[in-house]
């Protein structure tokens, strides 16, 4: 018997294909009809919905979460490209790939569109710890004045980073005996007592200021021989003063406004307690003054606790050295090695902001730069270490411990570092790395923390859906058999 080794062959790929066909249903029984109804994966698929999904309605200010909208059909979902807008940036934040930062307080809303479709985030802020006053005490410049005379009040609030949130509203008891504007100023308006009390929300709290008739009051001034004392915890400062005129009341008393952060006895003895800020009011009862006491364990301070004067630095100047650095500097931007700024405390973050300033803190392999413009939220302080570790795609380095950011932080790689094209920031609401297309000459500009990852792959396309390419090659083959029956049948001849 003749044997026809092409002939059999083709049969028996005929013979599959039928096999196959037979087993499907009846609208793909042909391969033709199969071949019609398989989308190409160049094929563009229109999105029909787009719904908000799964997300946080309310944020505390300094957090993040990552936006994830429903998009059906899912195959548009793979390759929707969703635009992100947000109505308030003062208030939420959105990155290009979803990520929204609460930065302010209120209500903002954020737009998710893709194509024709779109949906609406509402996100409401809260204040977070830092922002909430929880004490709060007021000092009177002077406790009498005359008729038609004014004086002034301080505040002083707890914890100090509330100051820059509270909302404070000022009264007078007796308004006929004195009133209060909102910003501090007390006027006699005739004899007698009022109180003058300052509310944060529901904390206050109040004064006396007693009104007595023009010019039966001699004005009197307390000066102290220090206001600004930099202590470690344990050491101490005294404090004297004296009131002129000499005639007046010279007993003085004292008050800390957080005995945490350092107390103050009779005789004005001030005791470093633990690291912070907060100060001690001196007053006679009819005027006072205020001493600014910083806690540290770095300060100058004295060793047998006298009278010396130690605790205070002759310059009185802060002693964190970036804010120093950044108060004194003669330029605009101020260059620092990550071991003189290992961290951009709240302190350095606000000092930037208010002296518009950038700061640059240089790196192995890397630079961090603040921009004191592009600061939001102070109450957010950065580690400026990143520790990069080999990985199996590239590089991955954690910024600021996966805490919040104060604002955009540039990175610049250097070096080694400098060689990689592409960076992604893992999303840990999709289990998943996401890609950043803000990363150009080297420099990305950071408003997320978290995981980063730095390579010179495309991850996106190492994870594309192969079922498309191996559906595509059945297909092919399908038109491949098809063609030998209608034009080469001679071969089975």
């Amino acid at each position: 018997m003749r044997s026809f080794p092409k002939q059999l062959a083709v049969s028996a790929v005929l013979l599959g294909l039928l096999a196959a066909g037979a087993a499907l249903p009846a609208t793909a029984a042909s391969p033709l009809s199969a071949a019609a109804a398989i989308t190409m994966p160049w094929a563009t698929v229109a999105v029909e919905s787009i719904a908000p999904g799964d997300y946080a309605a309310t944020m505390t200010v300094g957090t993040a979460q990552q936006l994830s909208p429903d998009i059906l059909p899912e195959k548009a979902a793979k390759r929707a490209n969703v635009s992100f807008v947000s109505d308030n940036p003062n208030i939420v934040s959105v990155t290009s790939d979803g990520v929204a930062q609460a930065v302010g307080l209120g209500t903002a809303h954020v737009a998710a569109t893709v194509g024709d479709q779109s949906c609406l985030y509402t996100i409401t802020t809260e204040p977070d710890a830092s922002m909430v006053v929880t004490e709060m005490d007021i000092t009177l410049a002077s406790n009498t004045i005359a008729v038609g005379d004014t004086t002034s009040l301080s505040l002083a609030v707890l914890p100090t980073s509330a100051a820059n949130y509270a909302d404070v509203s000022l009264s007078s008891s007796d308004e006929g005996v004195a009133t209060v504007n909102s910003f501090g100023k007390i006027t006699g308006i005739a004899p007698g007592t009022a109180t003058i009390t300052a509310t944060s929300g529901s904390v206050s709290a109040s004064a006396t200021i007693k009104v007595v008739a023009s010019g039966s009051v001699v004005p009197q001034s307390l000066s102290l021989n220090t206001n600004y004392v930099v202590l470690k915890p344990g050491s101490s400062k005294t404090i004297t003063g004296s009131v002129a005129p000499s005639t007046a009341s010279q007993s003085l008393t004292f008050k800390s406004n957080d005995s945490k952060i350092a107390t103050v006895n009779g005789s004005g003895v001030i005791t470093g307690v633990s690291t912070g800020a907060t100060s001690v009011i001196v007053s006679n009862g009819t005027v006072s003054s205020s001493v600014t006491v910083i806690v540290n364990r770095t300060a100058s301070a004295s060793s047998d606790g006298d009278n010396s004067g130690d605790g205070t630095p002759a310059d009185e100047t802060p002693t964190d050295p970036v804010v120093a650095a950044i108060e004194n500097a003669a330029s605009d931007t101020v260059a620092l090695s990550q071991q003189e700024a290992p961290v951009v405390s709240s302190d350095a973050l606000n000092a930037l902001r208010t002296n518009n300033k950038t700061l640059v803190v240089n790196g192995d392999g890397y630079s961090l730069r603040f921009v004191g413009s592009s600061i939001k939220n102070t109450s957010a302080p950065v580690d400026t270490a990143l520790t990069f570790t080999p990985s199996e795609h590239g590089v991955n380095f954690v910024l600021n411990n996966g805490e919040a950011l104060p604002g955009t932080v540039e990175i610049t790689f250097t070096g080694d570092y400098a060689a990689y094209s592409r960076i992604y920031l893992y999303n840990t609401v999709a289990s998943k790395w996401q890609f950043l297309n803000a990363f150009k000459d080297n420099t990305l500009g950071a408003d997320t923390a978290g995981e980063y990852l730095l390579t010179t792959e495309n991850l996106r396309f190492a994870e594309m859906d192969w079922t498309f390419f191996i559906a595509g090659g059945f297909v092919m083959v399908g038109i491949v058999v098809a063609y030998i029956v209608v034009k080469k049948r001679y071969w089975f001849w």
